[in-house]
């Protein structure tokens, strides 16, 4: 798998690793995400069948609306599902003896990296959902000064980009990951 890094390989860099994402923790993740958006748009459902004259429910608009709702989610679930399967294909984690390197993609091959003179932080993260799959499952955020780990966006979800997510036995990943760069002179 080493041979997946290849193109972005600098001189005298050697892949210490290869990491490939647990496939049941994925699936779960994505399987919540795609229920979770279906069930809370719903409830416009009832919304849209409120009458404004009367203010009571026209129960044909109601089923109607939860119909194309469905009906939409079905379709959105189909195409998530697509775009998920092709992600899962093209992600792989590795570190090298100089930085931690990424490789993911839906249509194409993309690499982030992150050299190890410019990282200053990690955090393992176990969710209820690791706890719930019960594969020893977490992710591993890296920080640097241009991309903190406790970075947000404006919904509150974490956009560091250097993160290994999925992971197997994320702790003991870390562990060898910190190895290596102590192993570096920075």
């Amino acid at each position: 798998m080493e041979q997946m890094f290849e193109p972005v390989l600098e001189k005298n860099e050697t892949v210490k690793k290869v990491i490939k994402p647990n496939k049941v923790k994925y699936w779960w993740s994505v399987q919540i995400a795609v229920l979770l958006s279906t069930v809370f748009t719903l409830p416009l459902s009832f919304v849209c069948g409120i009458s404004e004259t009367s203010g009571a429910y026209n129960w044909d608009i109601v089923f109607l609306v939860m119909g194309c709702i469905l009906a939409a989610g079905i379709v959105a679930a189909l195409i998530i599902w697509l775009f998920a399967g092709l992600y899962y294909k093209n992600v792989y984690y590795a570190f090298t003896n100089k930085r931690v390197v990424i490789r993911s993609g839906i249509f194409g091959i993309d690499y982030k990296s992150l050299e190890y003179k410019n990282l200053t932080a990690t955090i393992v993260k176990v969710t209820l959902l690791d706890k719930l799959v019960r594969k020893n499952t977490g992710s591993i955020i890296f920080g640097s000064p241009s991309s903190p780990v406790g970075m947000v966006n404006a919904n509150g979800i974490s956009t560091n980009p250097y993160s290994y997510k999925n992971i197997e036995k994320p702790y003991e990943l870390l562990k060898e990951v910190k190895e290596v760069i102590d192993t570096v002179d920075k």
